[in-house]
């Protein structure tokens, strides 16, 4: 989720919930303390075991250690939740709120809910993950499949091209479309775009620019600048520097 999206959902939290409970407490200013002191504890416990605990101990399968940490997150929020749910009662009581107040199993109901709200969004996390892990192994798969033929095939003046791998040197994009440059001097054009290329290619080929994807086995040297392929000197763009330069080391 991006910044603004967490806001909107929290800030529809805290409105539904000051809605409902302002109905169920009898008074709209008892709900407004308790969810005003008890969702900030919320979230930070949201945060903590969401993206925290959930992808550093979960999602590597440390069990034992996400069951601990999260048997001592739990411990600590419902000490916060207690705290804030005293505040919240001693602020009801000094501005003389309510005549009669919320009871203590309605602030457990509160806080129930909200712990509900953490674990949904975990749920949620934990589907998106699994979709991502699926989606990962599919495009492994993909290309594990292109490697094994050797070759994979392009649509270029109305006819279907079959390109081999290892004949191709390197990919150039060009306005609409992209153009494979062979060993042989052959250059087959299409309408693909070089995004979607460096998607399905196997790990041998490494994007050195928004316009070039080269054959890493095809180069006879490089620097911190450029490639050469072949007879072409091809640069290497500013934003993909690092991370060619650390693959390049590499092979």
């Amino acid at each position: 989720m991006k910044t603004y999206q967490h806001i909107i959902f929290w800030g529809l939290v805290y409105g539904v919930l000051t809605l409902i409970f302002g109905s169920w407490f009898g008074g709209y200013d008892e709900a407004y303390y308790f969810v005003s002191l008890l969702l900030p504890v919320v979230m930070g416990t949201s945060y903590f075991f969401n993206y925290y605990l959930v992808p550093r101990f979960l999602f590597t399968r440390k069990f034992r250690k996400f069951a601990i940490y999260s048997f001592y997150m739990l411990v600590v929020s419902l000490c916060l939740e207690l705290l804030a749910s005293i505040i919240s009662l001693l602020l009801i009581i000094k501005f003389g709120v309510s005549g009669t107040g919320p009871l203590m199993t309605d602030v457990y109901t509160l806080a129930g809910i909200l712990y509900f709200i953490v674990l949904f969004k975990s749920f949620i996390l934990l589907i998106k993950h699994y979709f991502v892990d699926q989606k990962a192994i599919g495009e492994l798969e993909e290309k594990q499949t292109l490697l094994d033929q050797g070759y994979f095939t392009v649509r270029s003046n109305r006819q279907t091209s079959r390109i081999r791998f290892e004949e191709l040197l390197y990919i150039e994009s060009l306005a609409d479309y992209v153009q494979f440059h062979l060993e042989d001097g052959t250059q087959v054009s299409s309408k693909e775009k070089i995004s979607h290329m460096e998607e399905f290619l196997p790990d041998v080929f490494i994007r050195i620019h928004r316009s070039f994807i080269v054959n890493r086995s095809r180069i006879t040297s490089f620097s911190r600048e450029h490639v050469v392929v072949g007879e072409m000197e091809l640069p290497i763009s500013r934003s993909y520097k690092k991370e060619v330069m650390k693959e390049l080391s590499l092979a």
